[in-house]
């Protein structure tokens, strides 16, 4: 079939995004399939004349995220190259690719995509939101509040708010970001300010939760069908971008070492909240264990990571699926939505 992969993005995840189209693009193509790659945040095809992936390197510092992506991707999807797309392979994180900006395009265009529609994905990029729902469906989560600074100015106050709501430590990030960029664990209280500030780059809507120690979970969910879980140990103790990207930096369990009534708990409540959400395709769900056994939801990843050291693969190869029989699972479960 004919596929167009978008990478790249207007997120600050643009780097991460690049290396899973890259991974994703040279499976597809050795699966037999016809492949596009373009990013969207500046409407430049991905590839060579000999067909092979540029993403990398020069490219992401000269080829600067715009505020035009919906736009030029509107472009390249009437453009004669990519009219007869069969699926778009969205390989974007966070921004308008996990928000569900990207998704309503394809949906007015009547193209099939991978992943979650437009309404899940917003809801998911939403951690208030998908905290909420947590709540409501009896699935623990860390205690919270959400600030919104719409004026990008942190009041004077603030830090000694939070530090009157919550026992430290908490952890203090982004509201609708991932990959945790702009996240910061806060011990003590000089230290809120900072925190905010680093979120504040991210976005003007903030969450502040109280840190559980406890060991790291996460489990794929596919089209309601849960992977092995994984136990997630990073070198310094917390999963921050460098432990996510950098080799070496995080040691990966799975299936993870925990009692098995815990472990079908734990997936029984990721498929529930991918169900709750209306998620579809692949998605990801991230816990932490405490020492007594309960288990806290974090949030839910609607388009996860496809590099190397991407937690959705592995899990999927521990339950008998390799990387190219996924990446053509969710091409097919692409095609079995209508397209709206």
């Amino acid at each position: 079939m004919k596929v167009l992969v978008l990478a790249g993005g207007d997120s600050s995840e643009r780097e991460v995004s690049l290396t899973s189209g890259k991974a994703v693009l040279e499976t597809l193509v050795q699966l037999g399939h016809t492949v596009h790659a373009v990013d969207p945040a500046t409407g430049v095809s991905l590839l060579t004349a000999e067909g092979k992936f540029i993403g990398s390197g020069d490219y992401i510092d000269k080829k600067l995220p715009t505020t035009q992506s919906g736009l030029r991707l509107a472009a390249e999807l009437e453009s004669a190259e990519l009219k007869d797309i069969d699926v778009v392979f969205i390989a974007l994180h966070g921004g308008s690719g996990e928000n569900g900006s990207c998704q309503s395009l394809l949906e007015l265009a009547g193209v099939r995509y991978t992943g979650s529609a437009m309404a899940a994905c917003a809801v998911s990029m939403d951690k208030a939101i998908t905290k909420r729902l947590c709540r409501s469906e009896g699935i623990l989560t860390p205690q919270w509040e959400m600030y919104r600074l719409a004026d990008g100015v942190i009041p004077d106050n603030l830090a000694e708010i939070i530090a009157q709501r919550f026992t430290l430590p908490v952890v203090v990030k982004p509201n609708d970001s991932g990959s945790t960029v702009g996240l910061t664990k806060v011990e003590r209280n000089e230290e809120i300010n900072g925190a905010l500030q680093s979120a504040l780059i991210e976005s003007t809507n903030i969450l502040v939760e109280q840190y559980i120690p406890g060991r790291e979970l996460t489990v794929a969910v596919l089209d309601g069908r849960s992977f092995p879980i994984i136990e997630i140990v990073p070198e310094s103790g917390l999963y921050d971008y460098e432990a996510k990207y950098t080799n070496g930096k995080s040691e990966y369990i799975c299936p993870a070492v925990i009692p098995a009534s815990v472990a079908d708990a734990v997936r029984r409540a990721a498929v529930k909240l991918f169900e709750v959400i209306g998620c579809a395709g692949l998605a990801r769900v991230d816990f932490i264990l405490d020492e007594d056994g309960r288990f806290y939801c974090l949030e839910l990843n609607s388009v996860p990571g496809m590099t190397d050291l991407s937690l959705a693969p592995i899990a999927a190869k521990a339950d008998g699926i390799d990387f190219p029989q996924l990446m053509q699972m969710l091409l097919e479960s692409a095609l079995d939505r209508p397209a709206k």
